[in-house]
């Protein structure tokens, strides 16, 4: 029988959850049921008056992006918290034309493009007329961009392209950016040593300079941390870290609350941590290194997303089992409860599930992508990566999964999660805003909006929150099959455009570039 109560995953699942943490909390990755919405809120605004939101505090400064990747905050208790890997720059005598380097100097991967179109790029931004400005030079790159790339490319390339077509003739090569790269992952043992390989390379004076300024005289030391914030006031209670690895942005993991451990996956290992205090309660390896796929606690068990899953015991970190055949990218796990079976289900490289006890692949289904699945009753929706699929539905049983239907799309990025509201699908992409019958995906509507940037819409007291602009605005929005109204749009400059919102206790909590950021949402602000 279904039951698309809170758009939720089953009843059963419910309960189990309800046990760990308040229906008013948002305890893990798109929230209690994992869906996105909010079982119990308090009453949120209508509106949001002309000068914007009450923001309540800033926390303490907290890294994003190279530096602390894009994990989404969750809340608790009357707690705030987040996970990262927390970098740090410390001097040292070594060199490294690493990652960022690379990034400042202006490069993409073009591996997968035609010869034709990147040869046609690189032959068009060296014969430039550097007398072509303004409107003209404009209609010019559009024109080329229209020719070359197809829309998704354009909307993806199009800014590399142009800062290409910026430069002119002093772009640097694709064939210097193919040298640094058989470097990237080795440090040179000093300055000099870095710049005689830069001169070895006949890269030209101005050329060599501009490289050689790029690497800094610093290489990234990280820990992995989890804050801990008072919700009231944005002050820390408490820090923990533990030695780790510079891995980057990639690590962006969300952290979630059960049985009063906070669990959180770092660059080398997951920790289970005091929720409390903030001590250590257990760690153990991951499979592999700084995932951005968050924890899912299910039943005493613990699974994680890291190359394949795998399913720890929650309460002391030993490994269960490990299933290669499921999991891979950044998509989060969900689980679903049938009678004593929970299968946990994730939109790895494909979609599977997975018995949550033993491991074993109870079914797989072509897919893939990021999205994380969202669940009612026995029907899953999901946005796929895979273009023939596109956004597709099915019914789940407790050994399989039958898809009911698809609708072929070819998304921008395919990161975003949808909600489901009463038997409909709103799915909240780059560039599109959809509403589809969740048993027959039949369109009820779909709407072209401003970017959406790679984050999810979350729900609480009825309206549908969504950050846009590349994190900069926060949109609030009523969602019903005949129509999307919004409801109100506010400015969050700092947030980031990545991660998640989190709503708890009346309030909006969000990821901002240096820290995180909390607003009031309700009716009665002071």
């Amino acid at each position: 029988m279904k039951n698309h109560m809170h758009g939720g995953i089953g009843l059963a699942v419910l309960c189990s959850l309800l046990s760990a943490t308040a229906a008013s909390d948002w305890p893990q990755w798109r929230g209690p049921l994992r869906n996105g919405s909010l079982i119990e809120s308090s009453p949120l605004a209508d509106q949001w008056p002309a000068s914007g939101l009450k923001k309540l505090w800033d926390s303490e400064e907290i890294p994003s992006d190279d530096y602390g990747g894009f994990s989404s905050p969750i809340a608790a208790g009357g707690r705030a918290y987040v996970s990262l890997v927390w970098h740090t720059d410390v001097p040292t005598e070594t060199r490294g034309i690493d990652d960022i380097v690379m990034r400042q100097l202006g490069y993409q991967s073009v591996a997968g493009w035609p010869k034709e179109t990147v040869e046609s790029m690189e032959q068009t931004r060296r014969e430039l007329d550097p007398n072509l400005m303004g409107a003209a030079y404009d209609k010019f790159v559009e024109d080329w961009l229209a020719k070359h790339l197809d829309a998704k490319k354009r909307q993806t390339s199009g800014g590399y392209v142009r800062g290409r077509f910026n430069r002119r003739g002093d772009a640097i090569p694709l064939e210097v950016y193919d040298k640094l790269l058989t470097v990237s992952k080795q440090r040179f043992p000093n300055q000099a040593a870095m710049e005689q390989w830069v001169n070895e390379q006949n890269f030209g004076e101005k050329l060599a300079k501009e490289i050689i300024a790029a690497v800094p005289p610093t290489m990234k030391k990280a820990d992995d941390a989890v804050v801990c914030l008072d919700l009231a006031t944005g002050k820390t209670l408490w820090k923990f870290s533990a030695p780790g690895e510079a891995v980057g942005r990639n690590a962006s993991s969300t952290p979630c609350i059960a049985d009063g451990k906070i669990f959180a996956l770092g660059s080398l290992n997951c920790y289970a941590v005091d929720a409390n205090t903030g001590k250590q309660v257990w760690a153990a390896p991951l499979p592999s290194k700084g995932p951005a796929s968050s924890p899912l606690a299910a039943d005493g068990v613990l699974v994680v997303n890291a190359g394949k899953l795998v399913g720890f015991d929650a309460a002391t970190g030993k490994q269960l089992w490990t299933q290669p055949k499921a999991g891979g990218g950044n998509a989060s796990p969900v689980a679903w409860k049938c009678g004593e079976k929970t299968v946990v289900i994730c939109n790895g490289k494909a979609l599977t599930g997975v018995d949550l006890k033993s491991g074993e692949v109870l079914w797989t289904t072509p897919a893939g992508g990021d999205c994380t699945p969202a669940l009612a009753g026995d029907m899953l929706a999901v946005q796929t990566s895979n273009a023939k699929i596109g956004i597709m539905a099915g019914k789940l049983t407790a050994t399989n999964f039958v898809q009911v239907w698809n609708l072929p799309y070819d998304p921008l990025r395919s990161q975003s999660s949808p909600l489901i509201v009463d038997g409909h699908v709103y799915l909240m992409d780059d560039n599109f805003h959809w509403c589809l019958e969740l048993d027959t995906g039949k369109q009820l509507w779909k709407e072209k909006v401003m970017a959406s940037a790679i984050t999810s819409p979350v729900l609480a007291d009825g309206k549908a929150f969504l950050l846009v602009s590349g994190g900069s605005k926060i949109m609030m929005m009523k969602l019903s099959p005949e129509k999307r109204i919004q409801l109100g749009q506010a400015n969050v400059r700092g947030a980031l455009g990545v991660p998640s919102p989190a709503i708890a206790d009346g309030k909006l909590i969000l990821r901002g570039r240096k820290g995180i950021t909390c607003f009031s949402l309700t009716a009665a602000s002071p």
